[in-house]
């Protein structure tokens, strides 16, 4: 996607599920959303959902994540690792966006290759994507 098509996706949620990155790999895997309008992050749970043998949700497996109250302006990225670490923020490198760097704080990777199911809800809403690492 470049971002002329970024910026018309993005505008359909308050908040994006943009990619996974570097799935598997524990100290690089790390998941972008991007704000599509001026949005509060502690407004949102995400999820990681793992099933069972019968296609059914298996919640001690799958993962949950709340968010701290930062306040995200249209464009704004969040870059969410799996790892341990201290949350930050920065200025992407090759975007020039801000980032503000979340850290799950989890023992191991998450991400798969493919088919990761990701959960993003806000209040009473609610949407998902399933996403492929390698997609872009």
């Amino acid at each position: 996607m470049n971002e002329d098509e970024i910026s018309r996706e993005i505008f359909k949620q308050p908040l994006k599920i943009f990619r996974i990155y570097n799935a598997g790999y524990y100290e690089r895997e790390n998941l972008v959303l991007i704000a599509g309008e001026e949005c509060t992050l502690s407004d949102f749970i995400l999820f990681q959902m793992e099933y069972n043998e019968k296609d059914l949700p298996d919640y001690a497996k799958s993962h949950f994540l709340t968010f701290d109250c930062i306040e995200l302006k249209a464009g704004d990225r969040v870059r969410i690792y799996t790892c341990k670490g201290e949350d930050r923020e920065e200025k992407g490198i090759n975007t020039g966006k801000n980032y503000h760097v979340i850290y799950w704080n989890l023992d191991a990777p998450v991400w798969k290759e493919h088919e990761n199911e990701v959960k993003l809800q806000r209040e009473a809403d609610s949407y998902a994507a399933l996403l492929n690492s390698k997609d872009a």
